[in-house]
């Protein structure tokens, strides 16, 4: 009898789950009173437990931390798949292997170990990680031939594209070299470990995948703990250190330190806080940002400089940071750091000069530098310079922003406001798509007649944004601008959602005070126009015929 449970499970778990049953990572299965468990090889081993009743899957419970957050892992799916085709849940099939093994000729093992390992090499590359120190070493070579043949493996024969489907086996795959490199930590074979995970994380920007369920990244992130366990075990092996070292390093001059998903940052903290190869570390961040200079986005620069930083601090050299930032005041966020810098060495004229300098026509670009401007006027009480800046964010630099409005406000005497809102609102108005902080302004300053012109012929939809600073002044206005809406959405509604966006609206002009006669004129419109041929309208107007109760007694 099978199991039914795929119901149970995201298709892409029962995907995976099939694959960890056929790759023989169910193991220790053992049929109780009522539910059966085992023990599931993945990164860990994971502990699952099965309920059943007669043969119907129940419930599954696994250590692993998808199933702590309340869903059905791949775990549970192996055990069940696993279930299917073994029928281990019939109690008279369950057994102790160990005792099993115990009472099995040791010569006999031996020689079903070798046929076995002789036919099936994924057991034989697991039996050679086990007892790796009974093995010749494996050249880097061959680790690279194994692992690119395997994503190959995974990907569209004629393309080589791994899409989302074949991005689970890609991953299981991954998992399988990871699991290695753990093993031969284990095994204290730390440098065959560095280069498994050093040919991983290089495969992964050449890898063409569609990654959408993070695959790349959880290979690299699993990747980069290796290589901290490596490091906090290996001590004064300065060999190997230093391989690691340059291997970020070649990061660092390429300008890749945080790419394609791969974060490597972290390790290079790690020997900057160790102090270890700062002079080093110091040369190739140099280099790197010399060599970045013609990339306006290189969005790592301010790190860069940040390390270099940090590593003139640790070596008493304080006096070049200035200069460094300097150097590299091209960039923005380079320039704000130079910048805050000057101010801290009481150099204001410096920092000024530096971000007027960078002012240009290009709003996107000007707007940090104009900020800053205001925030070092504001500081420093130059009260002038601050309503100039002020006035030039508000009209060049950040398309009307509102809270610039308030701030410029902010300058002013009631009696001088009353007169300079007017030249701003009038300013304004020349531009072209200005509604919005229009609309903000009249009613900052409740010149709710401006505002009711200035939306009066939009449709129903943008016009109750404004509706409680209009009422209720405005409301029989606002009723025959809605019923006008109303209709027009009715004469273009099709389906049953714009039929209920109709009703929608009408339920809402019931609400408002004198409506009876706009919304009796609506119905009996529409009632004439469209509900003999829509019955679905017919459905949707229910609940309004209902709330006007009284008028259709």
């Amino acid at each position: 009898m099978k199991i039914d449970f795929e119901d149970e499970f995201f298709d892409y778990i029962l995907s995976r789950g099939y694959d960890y049953y056929t790759s023989g990572k169910v193991g220790k299965v053992k049929n109780n009173k009522g539910y059966v468990t085992a023990v599931v090889h993945g990164n860990e081993d994971y502990n699952v437990k099965v309920e059943m009743d007669s043969g119907i899957f129940i419930n599954g419970e696994c250590s692993c931390p998808y199933n702590a957050n309340g869903e059905y892992c791949k775990h549970i799916a192996a055990v069940l798949y696993c279930l299917n085709d073994e029928k281990v849940f019939d109690s008279n099939k369950s057994y102790d292997l160990e005792d099993i093994i115990n009472k099995i000729n040791d010569k006999k093992i031996r020689k079903f170990l070798y046929n076995s390992l002789v036919n099936d090499d994924d057991l034989l590359n697991k039996f050679r990680v086990e007892f790796s120190d009974f093995f010749p070493k494996l050249s880097k070579k061959s680790y690279e031939n194994k692992i690119y043949n395997a994503i190959r493996a995974c990907g569209d024969r004629k393309y080589g594209f791994i899409d989302y489907s074949s991005s689970y086996k890609y991953e299981h795959v991954m998992l399988e070299f990871i699991s290695e490199a753990k093993k031969l930590v284990d095994n204290e074979d730390y440098n065959t470990a560095f280069t498994i995970v050093t040919i991983l994380l290089d495969s992964i920007p050449r890898t063409e995948i569609d990654d959408s369920n993070g695959s790349t990244g959880m290979v690299a992130d699993s990747c980069i703990e290796i290589i901290f366990d490596i490091l906090d075990i290996i001590g004064n092996d300065d060999k190997l250190i230093k391989d690691i070292l340059d291997y970020v390093i070649s990061d660092v001059k390429n300008l890749y330190l945080y790419n394609y998903g791969i974060d490597l940052k972290s390790i290079l903290e790690y020997f900057i806080n160790e102090h270890l190869y700062l002079d080093e570390i110091k040369n190739s961040l140099e280099t790197a940002l010399d060599n970045s200079k013609d990339k306006e986005y290189f969005y790592c620069r301010k790190d860069y400089v940040n390390y270099l930083i940090q590593i003139y601090i640790l070596n008493d050299k304080e006096e070049n940071i200035i200069k460094l930032l300097e150097k590299y005041s091209y960039d923005e966020n380079i320039c704000m750091m130079y910048v805050d810098e000057l101010i801290k060495e009481n150099k204001l004229d410096d920092a000024i000069k530096i971000l007027k300098s960078n002012l240009c026509e290009d709003d996107y670009k000007s707007k940090k530098y104009a900020f800053k401007l205001a925030q070092i006027y504001y500081d420093n009480k130059m009260n002038e310079e601050y309503k100039n800046i002020l006035y030039d964010i508000f009209y060049k630099y950040s398309s009307y922003d509102f809270d610039i409005y308030l701030k410029i406000k902010e300058l002013y005497s009631n009696t001088d406001w009353n007169e300079e809102k007017i030249k701003i609102i009038e300013k304004i108005k020349k531009d072209k798509y200005v509604d919005r902080i229009l609309n903000q302004i009249y009613i900052e300053e409740k010149m709710y007649d401006e505002l009711f012109l200035n939306i009066c012929n939009y449709d129903m939809g943008y016009i109750k944004e404004y509706e409680k600073y209009l009422l209720p002044k405005y409301n029989n206005e606002l009723l025959n601008i809605y019923k006008n809406s109303c209709l027009n959405s009715a004469s273009k509604s099709s389906n049953r959602k714009s039929y209920r966006d109709v009703a929608i609206q009408i339920n809402h002009i019931i609400n408002m005070d004198n409506s009876s006669d706009v919304v009796m004129s609506i119905l009996s419109e529409i009632n004439e126009k469209y509900f003999r041929n829509r019955t679905a309208m017919v459905d949707e107007f229910e609940n309004v015929i209902k709330n006007l109760g009284q008028y259709f007694e």
